[in-house]
C-alpha cells in the first residue's frame, strides 16, 4: 500500500513496516511512564510537508521538549487477547492505533489494558498532542516487553504511520504530517532537538533545568476536528511549497553556519533569530493562519520581542495557534500573551527521555 492522498484510513493500518526488533523478551506485568510534549519551533524545509509520500515527510524540525506529561500505564492481560482502553483515556482511536502498530511490530499475542491520564489535553493547538499520545503509548508497550525496539526505529515507525482522530468515528484516522519531534523528545536527551530526514535527531542540546516556557493559546480557538484542519491545510499547501523553495537554502546555511555553532558556544541568539525570521519573515505564520486567521495580528503585536533579551526563543508551535516563548521573565511574557487574548500555560524544559515511573 502506498498512500499519496490525505483521505482517512482505518485505525491500525500500517504503511511503513517496523525494523525487525529481533526476539521479544519476557513481558513485565505492567509499566507506567510519563511522556513529555514537544513544541515545534520551525521546519527546516516546509516544502517537504506539501506532498504525502506514503506518510513520510522529510521536512526536518527544530523542537523544544517540555514537561507537559501524559501518564501512560499498560498492563498485560493474560485472560484475553483484546486491547482494552480505560474509560478516562482520551482520544481512544489514537491509543488503539498505537497498540495495533506495536502488536504487529513485536508480533504480540497478548491482551493489553491501557490507561492514559492527560491532565492538559489541549488538542490541535500545535503542541503535538496526537503524536505524543501515539509515541507515548508505543513507548510504554515497548517498555512492557523489555524495549526490544531501538529508540530511533520506534520514533520512525510511529512518525511514518501517523494519523489523527476523527471526532465522529473512533475507527478511522486522518493522515497528518508527522516529522517525528514527539518521538524524539520522548526517547533522546536534550531540551532542544534538531531533526533532519527520516525523523533523525542530528543535534540535541541540554538547556538549563531552570528554563521556563510560556505557552499562549487564543481563548476563542474552538479546537476543530482534524479532518477540517487537514482539508484547510491542503487548500493552502502551495504556500508551504513556495516557502521551502524560496527559503530552504538560506535556512540550511544559517542552521549550519550560525545556529548550530551558536549552540556549541552556549549562545541561543542565532537559533532565536533563525526561528523568528522563519516564522515572521519567511511566510510561515501567514501559511499557518488557515488554522486561526487572527494569528497574523497576534504575531505582529509580538514582533518587538525579536531583540528583547528577556525572551530567549519565540515562535508559533507547529501550525498553531499556540505561541510559545522561552524566557527568564515569565510574568512579563504571560502579560504580553494575555493582553492579546490568549490563555497561558507555564511549564519547564524537559531534557531527558520519557520517565519510567513503575515497572513490575
Amino acid at each position: 500500500m502506498h498512500k499519496t492522498d490525505f483521505k482517512s484510513f482505518k485505525v491500525g493500518t500500517i504503511f511503513n513496516s517496523a525494523v525487525d526488533s529481533g526476539e521479544v523478551g519476557r513481558p513485565y506485568s505492567h509499566v507506567e511512564i510519563s511522556y513529555p510534549s514537544r513544541l515545534e519551533a520551525m521546519a527546516l524545509d516546509p516544502a517537504k510537508i506539501a506532498d504525502n509520500n506514503n506518510l513520510i515527510y522529510e521536512a526536518g524540525q527544530v523542537d523544544f521538549c517540555v514537561a507537559l506529561y501524559k501518564k501512560i500505564k499498560v498492563t498485560l492481560d493474560l485472560e484475553s487477547k483484546e486491547i482494552t482502553i480505560s474509560e478516562r483515556t482520551p482520544r481512544k482511536g489514537l491509543i488503539r492505533h498505537a497498540a495495533l502498530l506495536m502488536r504487529q511490530a513485536l508480533n504480540l499475542d497478548f491482551g493489553l489494558i491501557i490507561d492514559v491520564d492527560d491532565p492538559v489535553n489541549l488538542r490541535h493547538c500545535g503542541l503535538g498532542s496526537s503524536s505524543s499520545l501515539i509515541a507515548g503509548t508505543a513507548a510504554a508497550i515497548n517498555e512492557l516487553f523489555g524495549a526490544p525496539m531501538a529508540p530511533q526505529d520506534l520514533v520512525r515507525y510511529c512518525a511514518q504511520n501517523h494519523g489523527e482522530e476523527v471526532d465522529s468515528d473512533d475507527s478511522i484516522l486522518v493522515p497528518v504530517q508527522c516529522i517525528g519531534g514527539s518521538g524524539v523528545c520522548g526517547h533522546f536527551d536534550g531540551g532542544l532537538v534538531v531533526l533532519a530526514g527520516q525523523a533523525t535527531p542530528i543535534t540535541t542540546y541540554i538547556l538549563p533545568e531552570t528554563t521556563r516556557v510560556v505557552i499562549g493559546i487564543p481563548s476563542d480557538f474552538n479546537h476543530p476536528d482534524s479532518t477540517e484542519l487537514m482539508n484547510a491545510e491542503v487548500d493552502n499547501i502551495n504556500g508551504f511549497r513556495e516557502a521551502g523553495e524560496a527559503y530552504g537554502p538560506d535556512i540550511a546555511y544559517r542552521l549550519v553556519h550560525e545556529a548550530l555553532p551558536g549552540l556549541v558556544n552556549n549562545n541561543l541568539k542565532p537559533m532565536k533569530d533563525l526561528i523568528f525570521d522563519y516564522r515572521w519573515n519567511m511566510g510561515s505564520i501567514e501559511n499557518c493562519s488557515f488554522v486561526y486567521p487572527k494569528m497574523i495580528e497576534i504575531a505582529e503585536a509580538l514582533r518587538d520581542l525579536r531583540d528583547d533579551d528577556r525572551i530567549e526563543i519565540l515562535s508559533l508551535s507547529s501550525v498553531g495557534p499556540a505561541f510559545f516563548g522561552i524566557t527568564n521573565d515569565v510574568e512579563y511574557l504571560e502579560d504580553r500573551f494575555k493582553s492579546l487574548g490568549m490563555n497561558t500555560y507555564v511549564t519547564k524544559i524537559h531534557n531527558g527521555a520519557y520517565i519510567l515511573n513503575e515497572r513490575n
